[in-house]
């Protein structure tokens, strides 16, 4: 990417985040709120766990783990499914994979869908606010329908296609991706172990979900999965691409991770910027670059850490 075009995109985004500390786009303080009113009244685990197939399709698998298809620099499908999960998880009695929420909140004290999404647009007064409301609505609609698809198979919308209503039953199904025979499976909590992931709750209610782009969010997740299993973790760029769908210029947004304390990275000291490393001519191997998960970070607003993280990258160059 050329340096104008990465200043470019960083300053866009320091802009986006100043919307939302000065209050100009209240979605990302009344999404935190709405999250923490929902884990207030339901059960309340210290993180929320998935199976490990939503991200790795494992050495020798085949095929898209459901996170790869969701990374968009513009949807809010990635964000939607992890909130699926968390709601699922925090949800009291015996249904976690019926989640009874509305698209939008039919009265004040109630939670929807829309109050779930986070958009950078300002928020006005009388049409304008309507506005916004049926912008984050639509936004919540479209990530429900794509989280339904055939494709990722993390849930069922029963009710669709009803002109009211169509939403407020998502029934959610097992996120390992979709199976090649057989009916769907119903959503069941998984268990501790190695082929689960296990993401603190601070990831979500700190707003890391809301403020990371879709591009780090899923390499912060692969990092959390390879760690759980040996730490330091590295993998090869062909095991990132091939097990996690996860492609070379998402992997460098890892920066970002470790510029805002949720990651120690170590690199190979031999490995120039530009990808290359010393000694290449004489049969030398790079360095998988290795990492190190901080939870501690999470504690922190994310906002103005990471607002600050990048603004220290734009004043390097």
């Amino acid at each position: 990417m050329a340096t104008s075009t990465r200043a470019s995109r960083l300053s866009h985004r320091l802009e986006v985040l100043d919307a939302y500390e000065r209050g100009q786009s209240p979605a990302y303080g009344t999404s935190l709120a709405a999250l923490a009113q929902l884990r207030e009244n339901g059960r309340r685990p210290d993180a929320v766990r998935l199976r490990s197939r939503f991200l790795d399709v494992g050495t020798g698998g085949d095929g898209h783990p459901p996170l790869s298809l969701l990374i968009d620099s513009r949807g809010h499908s990635l964000r939607v499914a992890l909130l699926a999960l968390f709601m699922a998880q925090i949800k009291k009695g015996s249904a976690p994979h019926v989640l009874d929420l509305p698209l939008s909140a039919r009265s004040s004290g109630d939670v929807g869908w829309e109050d779930l999404i986070v958009t950078p647009a300002d928020a006005g007064v009388g049409s304008s606010s309507r506005k916004v409301h049926q912008k984050r609505a639509g936004s919540a609609r479209a990530a429900l329908n794509r989280l339904a698809r055939p494709d990722v198979s993390l849930m069922e919308l029963p009710r669709s296609g009803q002109r009211k209503g169509g939403y407020d039953e998502v029934r959610l199904l097992e996120d390992s991706g979709r199976r090649t025979v057989g009916l769907p499976l119903p959503y069941t909590i998984p268990g501790a172990g190695k082929d689960v992931v296990a993401i603190p709750v601070d990831f979500f209610l700190n707003g890391w979900l809301y403020v990371l782009e879709d591009t780090e969010i899923s390499t912060y997740l692969m990092y959390r999965l390879l760690c759980a299993r040996q730490s330091p973790a590295h993998i090869s760029a062909s095991d990132r691409a091939g097990r996690f769908g996860i492609k070379q210029s998402a992997w460098e947004q890892h920066w970002l991770l470790a510029a805002s304390g949720l990651v120690d990275v170590e690199p190979d000291e031999n490995r120039r910027p530009d990808g290359t490393f010393v000694d290449h001519s004489a049969g030398a191997s790079p360095r998988n670059h290795r990492f190190v998960l901080r939870d501690e970070g999470l504690k922190a607003n994310a906002l103005g850490v990471v607002w600050a993280a990048i603004d220290r990258r734009m004043d390097s160059g």
